[in-house]
């Protein structure tokens, strides 16, 4: 039976249970897919046992090394040019699908297909629900800019190959840091003309947490790579400085607790009953929207 898709999955080094859930979640898919695992160098010996468990008994399941100087955007590539089909996608190794992932993607005909999420606890049975993400076409249509496009635009990503090669896969100058992956990269291929289809169920399973992730490395190296996203696609003076300042939040810490420190902010910024209700009305990602256009409304954007 041929695959219908690819998973790229990118290992550094991981837990190992979490590992077992990424790639079980992608082995379990309803729609046969190719699972493309790109190891490192410094990749743990019990992470290895883990996937040699995995590839008993299934022929689906690719492990494949990167060369020493690779970093992630490099392992990507990598996995890229591995993979065997024409759709493929990104997995994260803390992170897993829901059964009907792929094949619920594979249904929409476009260059990029994004999924709506959800976040859990480190333990992955406790849902964030004051995190929860729903994308949706209506708010999709509303956007016009690429830079709110590809900010709006979340995992899972199912990828056509040929867009991935128009926009020159994930750029490996920029840095190795949170962006390079979706933010820079969709951008990119937005420029290039890329057709997107949006699915609004939560396919895409986050696991935040404090310990190594993209999310979590050091606060100036991401600034930095953030900063040359922006040098290469142009974007300079209050824009750039409002984006900085919009997407700094999370650098460097777990999503749950950027969420907490906006929301206590706002807090302190509560002066009456209306507000109230309006923070019990609506979720916090609805209130975030609305600050920003609030916020540019009033030049402080």
């Amino acid at each position: 039976m041929p695959y219908r898709a690819s998973i790229v999955i990118p290992l550094r080094k991981q837990s190992d249970a979490w590992l077992k859930q990424c790639v079980e979640s992608a082995l379990r898919q309803t729609v046969k897919c190719e699972v493309v695992v790109v190891t490192s160098p410094v990749t743990p010996e019990s992470n290895r046992r883990v996937l040699e468990r995995q590839q008993h008994g299934v022929s689906n399941l690719r492990v494949v090394e990167r060369e020493p100087h690779m970093r992630f955007p490099a392992a990507l590539n990598f996995g890229i040019r591995q993979a065997a089909t024409d759709r493929i996608g990104f997995l994260l190794s803390d992170d897993w699908l829901q059964p009907k992932t792929v094949e619920t993607c594979l249904r929409y005909d476009a260059d990029i297909v994004s999924t709506s999420r959800r976040f859990y606890a480190a333990d992955g049975r406790t849902e964030l629900k004051q995190l929860r993400v729903r994308h949706t076409a209506g708010r999709w249509s509303t956007l016009n800019a690429n830079t709110e496009r590809a900010k709006f635009l979340g995992y899972f990503f199912l990828f056509r190959r040929s867009a991935l090669a128009r926009a020159g896969g994930v750029d490996e100058t920029l840095g190795d840091s949170p962006g390079v992956d979706d933010f820079d990269l969709i951008w990119t291929m937005l420029e290039r003309g890329s057709s997107v289809a949006i699915v609004e169920e939560r396919l895409y399973n986050v696991r935040d947490h404090d310990g190594e992730r993209l999310t979590t490395r050091n606060r100036d190296e991401m600034l930095v790579t953030f900063n040359r996203i922006l040098d290469k696609h142009g974007v300079y003076g209050a824009e750039r400085d409002q984006m900085v300042r919009e997407h700094s939040l999370w650098f460097g810490r777990s999503i749950e607790s950027a969420y907490a420190e906006i929301a206590r902010q706002q807090e302190v910024a509560q002066v009456s009953p209306m507000q109230k209700v309006y923070r019990a009305l609506l979720p916090l990602e609805t209130r975030l929207v609305v600050h920003e256009r609030f916020m540019k409304l009033l030049g402080k954007g």
